[in-house]
């Protein structure tokens, strides 16, 4: 028989509801939604020596400075190179995507387009054919359109079908030769922020979801249906016809685990045979289970037709519960006398398939390796494909709630579900920018503009930090002998006299207003691994500050780099002491998302500067090794080094500065007349303390204006629940200010090395 593949509907920007609401206790998601949403080096060379610039020319320099390049390098500057900051940059995204949607929907051959029913689909599709499900309303289009592009990509736009929830996703749609599905009766364009007040009304949408892909089931179609927060990768179908086709239903899970996902026999020894958090979908397990609508893959058997028709019912029904939404509801059915979880018969070997819906249904948990979460492929593969048929983007990071055996936690993955992702709606296309996977960039994007970046500090080599603290006891025992501390309880992340101070382990506690957890201070105590974080992030952020004045002063847009992380981020303390998120299969260190380090949804708009000055435009860390990148791009660069002594000869291929060099020298190096302003991208050795300050001291003052307000902090959460509360966060310590004017001219005239600046009188 044939299945239906159904991707469930945008996200909306909303995080998939977890045992915070089983629990009734208010999802503290909806305080911080309105706030969330929102190869050959080609060698420049330049002499070791700077040119002699007179004070009078470097003035000069600073007031000829120009955009980048014209074309789109002089658009990016304000708008495009912001991720999407602002709405004329939305707008710009949609017109673009829009031409790539429409082009690739050209080269479709469909017998359908426009505004169709779910009979006529039927009709036209050959027997057994899968149709492909999303939804999209207005303010979540262009996600939809990337979506498109990504089904294109694997080859089955032919089979994609989009229902539009209000008229101006109909119209869109409709125009652009794309087959739509009219569900725009239930007309809200927004984005859903402020969502805690009508949670009714996102209910409804989820009813609007079901219905759509019932439609479809009662025609004997199969549906795959997923959220627009997802981007295809492979073709999931061969996966799905050979491993699924017996399963009823297919969906994804939370699960943050590959090696617990794949214990069905439950031997492995690293896992309880009763259960895993997130993971407790496998035969014989007790608790655990985390199911998410984000993916789901929809045969047209009776057992399926019933579950659906019982799940629309839900949704549509009075209700007084306030949390119930379409992935509550749906996790609430197919767990009634779920556990101990039973191997349904077609797959009573291989575990693959459970009895599910009080045993009334053969679900398929899909594999976590293969249907991607935010969390297993934005951290713990740092963004590499590794196999993934899909990635879904979920809301927040690590927004898990820890369920009760008896309770269940609804939530996503052949495709990315941008899952476990901070930021809202900016936080998912900067996941997806990151990762290469945002399709909706102009042509120019890849092609024009020149750039700057840096290399990251590195983590100091030798024994990495220990998952937890030496036992109290034995550190006792080991101080009075006189001992040396075993590796990784001590090292360079730790605060002086660590050697001899002996920490005792709180274990996790409710304090006095039923917030659970430790304070900031006791996890930083017993985590040596959080300890290295935040030293890392500290130099990191030094590091930002000198990368980011050197491109603001070269006019240069500023290409982050990727950091090294040794902590992970969760909203609920169960993080601590070791930095991994529990279950997960993370390993130390890790190269991490952007939003480990900085706010990236509070930088928008330092594209835009401030008081009329320019500012600040930007790109993802994957942009110059993006396989689109122009090969004036790739092959145009140069290379910078710091050195606190001159050296004694001009090295080719690089251009050498002395450490501390200030803005002048900056300039006068690297900036207009130079051999080195001709290459597309500028890369510094390092970042981090290699400036010595601005001599134009007004300058100087602006660009720290600048990059404080929207760059320079940042911070690691949490050790506490109710992680908005300040005892839950540890904040990076903000970088020291550079020297301004006449201070700045002293730090490079008391250099031994300083470049020849010619005074004019």
């Amino acid at each position: 028989g044939g299945g239906v593949l159904c991707i469930p509907a945008v996200s909306f920007g909303m995080p998939r509801t977890s045992s915070s609401i089983s629990e009734g206790r208010f999802p503290i998601w909806l305080v911080f939604l309105p706030f969330a949403l929102v190869g050959i080096v080609n060698v420049a060379r330049a002499p070791s020596h700077a040119p002699v610039v007179s004070r009078r020319q470097l003035a000069l320099q600073r007031s000829r400075q120009k955009p980048p390049d014209s074309g789109w390098a002089a658009v990016e500057t304000s708008r495009s190179s912001a991720a999407l900051s602002s709405e004329e940059a939305t707008r710009i995204a949609l017109e673009k995507g829009s031409q790539r949607v429409r082009a690739a929907a050209a080269a479709v051959s469909s017998p359908v387009r426009g505004v169709v029913t779910a009979e006529a689909l039927d009709a036209v599709l050959p027997k057994g054919a899968v149709v492909w499900l999303t939804f999209s309303n207005a303010a979540y289009l262009h996600f939809a359109q990337n979506f498109y592009l990504s089904c294109a990509a694997v080859g089955r736009a032919h089979q994609l079908a989009i229902a539009a929830l209000d008229p101006p996703s109909l119209s869109s749609w409709a125009g652009l030769g794309v087959p739509v599905l009219n569900f725009s009766v239930f007309g809200d364009a927004s984005d859903f922020r402020g969502i805690g007040a009508d949670q009714a009304r996102f209910r409804r949408m989820g009813a609007m979801k079901v219905a759509a892909f019932l439609s479809l089931l009662r025609r004997g179609r199969p549906v795959l249906c997923s959220d627009v927060d997802t981007v295809w990768l492979a073709d999931p179908e061969p996966f799905l016809r050979s491993r699924a086709a017996a399963a009823d239903i297919a969906v994804t899970s939370d699960c943050l685990s590959r090696e617990a996902d794949a214990n069905k026999r439950g031997d492995s020894r690293r896992f309880d045979p009763k259960g895993v958090w997130f993971c407790g979908h496998n035969p014989q397990n007790l608790y655990g289970v985390t199911f998410n609508t984000g993916v789901l893959f929809l045969n047209p058997t009776p057992r399926t037709l019933t579950l659906a028709e019982r799940w629309h019912a839900k949704l549509v029904a009075p209700t007084d519960d306030w949390h119930l939404e379409d992935q509550r509801a749906f996790n609430m059915l197919v767990t009634e006398a779920f556990y101990p979880v039973v191997a349904a018969p077609p797959a009573a070997e291989t575990g693959e398939i459970v009895l599910a819906a009080n045993r009334s249904l053969w679900l398929m948990p899909l594999p976590a390796g293969l249907f991607c979460g935010g969390h297993t492929f934005f951290v713990q593969q740092s963004g590499e494909r590794r196999g993934c048929l899909n990635v879904h983007i979920t809301f927040t990071e690590g927004n898990m709630s820890r369920t009760r055996p008896w309770q269940t936690c609804p939530r996503p993955v052949p495709q990315v579900h941008i899952t476990f992702t901070e930021g809202g709606v900016h936080g998912k296309l900067w996941r997806l920018r990151e990762a290469g996977l945002w399709g909706l960039e102009p042509e120019q994007y890849y092609d024009e503009g020149r750039y700057l970046s840096f290399r990251p500090p590195p983590v100091p080599a030798g024994p990495l930090p220990a998952a937890r603290v030496e036992p109290y006891d034995e550190c006792v025992a080991r101080v009075a002998r006189g001992g040396a501390p075993p590796a990784g309880a001590v090292g360079w992340w730790s605060p002086p006299g660590s050697e001899s101070r002996c920490v005792k382990e709180v274990r996790q506690y409710d304090d006095k207003e039923g917030l659970h957890g430790v304070t900031i201070q006791e996890a930083i105590a017993h985590s040596p691994r959080l300890q290295a974080h935040l030293r890392m992030a500290d130099r990191y952020l030094v590091a930002l500050r000198d990368g980011m004045a050197a491109a603001w002063l070269l006019n240069r847009t500023f290409v982050f780099p990727q950091f090294a992380c040794l902590c992970d981020r969760s909203e609920w303390p169960d993080v601590m002491p070791t930095c991994r998120l529990e279950n997960s299969d993370l390993e130390f260190p890790f190269r991490c998302p952007l939003n480990f380090l900085l706010n990236v949804h509070f930088m928008q708009g330092i594209e835009n500067g401030l008081q009329g000055r320019r500012g600040l435009p930007y790109r993802e860390h994957s942009f110059l090794t993006h396989p689109w990148l122009s090969r004036r791009l790739r092959e145009s660069r140069t290379e910078v080094r710091f050195r606190s002594d001159a050296p004694s000869a001009a090295a080719p291929g690089l251009v050498e500065l002395p450490r501390g060099a200030t803005d002048a020298e900056v300039l006068a190096a690297l900036g207009p007349g130079t051999v080195a302003a001709g290459s597309a991208v500028i890369m510094l050795s390092e970042a981090e303390d290699v400036l010595g300050g601005f001599e134009d001291a007004a300058t100087g003052a602006y660009v720290r204006s600048l990059l404080d307000q929207k760059v320079l902090y940042g911070s690691w959460c949490c050790s506490r629940t109710n992680f908005h509360r300040p005892g839950a966060t540890a904040f990076y310590t903000k970088p020291a200010e550079l020297p301004l004017g006449v201070r700045a001219t002293a730090v490079r005239e008391a250099r031994s090395w300083r470049l020849p600046l010619k005074r004019e009188f």
